[in-house]
């Protein structure tokens, strides 16, 4: 066996090892180190395809490095738009099949040296602007996918709304509080609220607030007994949907 084609089969052992391991639950430290071999792996073999067995140092360094980030990326938004959960089960697999894959390609291609070295090369040559070619546009359009996924997500995410409840008591004069409603639902809401001392209904207000708007009203205050303020986010008048006191 060759030794391009033994480290190639490396790779492809790796990829195996690393989903034997996460399946298996081994420690951790030996998940770690298969789980950056796998990260490689896609890369290397790769470039086994992509490159000549001339191209060396830096640049077939750079080339790995390149197809091995840009396997997750690529493989991450494919797994997203088939709406694949994106555990790490997944990313997995993602790895291992693109690593098997290649390893296979790579083998196959390999054989083919028969031809004398001098037409071989210049043939490479020809063919590698046009691999460059082909790099760069594919590194292109996955910043401008991965982009544009990630301000579609931005403006589709939704998040749950809120209403904010306080009664406080105010600085400047002590025996005074500020009562106050903040509708942040996302949409205009009707609520009821309730204010009770010593256990007793002392005043209601009904209020209909557009989104983001506050009511506030100044109301007395002691904490001599127990002061109370429910709301309730109607037609629901049998669940407070918020509640503060004065801690009495």
């Amino acid at each position: 066996m060759r030794r391009n084609q033994a480290d190639v089969i490396a790779a492809g052992a790796v990829a195996t090892a690393g989903c034997v391991a996460l399946y298996a639950h081994l420690p951790a430290a030996v998940i770690v180190v298969l789980g950056l071999g796998l990260f490689v792996a896609p890369g290397y073999v790769w470039s086994k395809v992509f490159l000549s067995a001339s191209t060396r140092g830096l640049e077939r360094v750079a080339v790995i490095t390149g197809l091995a980030l840009m396997v997750p990326v690529l493989g991450g938004l494919i797994l997203y738009a088939a709406k694949i959960p994106l555990h790490r089960a997944a990313w997995v697999g993602l790895l291992a099949v693109v690593t098997l894959t290649g390893t296979m390609v790579a083998l196959a291609t390999q054989g083919r040296t028969d031809e004398p070295r001098g037409r071989r090369e210049q043939a490479e040559r020809r063919r590698r602007p046009t691999w460059h070619a082909v790099y760069f546009g594919v590194a292109a359009a996955i910043a401008a996918v991965a982009v544009g996924i990630a301000v579609y997500s931005a403006n589709a995410q939704r998040y749950p709304g809120y209403t904010q409840l306080w009664l406080s008591p105010l600085r400047n004069n002590p025996v005074s509080a500020s009562l106050g409603v903040t509708n942040q639902q996302g949409s205009t809401t009707q609520y009821r609220l309730v204010l009770l001392r010593k256990g007793r209904v002392s005043a209601t207000w009904n209020l209909t607030l557009t989104d983001g708007q506050t009511w506030q009203h100044t109301v007395s205050f002691t904490d001599r007994y127990a002061i109370a303020a429910d709301l309730y986010r109607l037609p629901d008048l049998s669940h407070p949907y918020r509640n503060v006191d004065n801690g009495e």
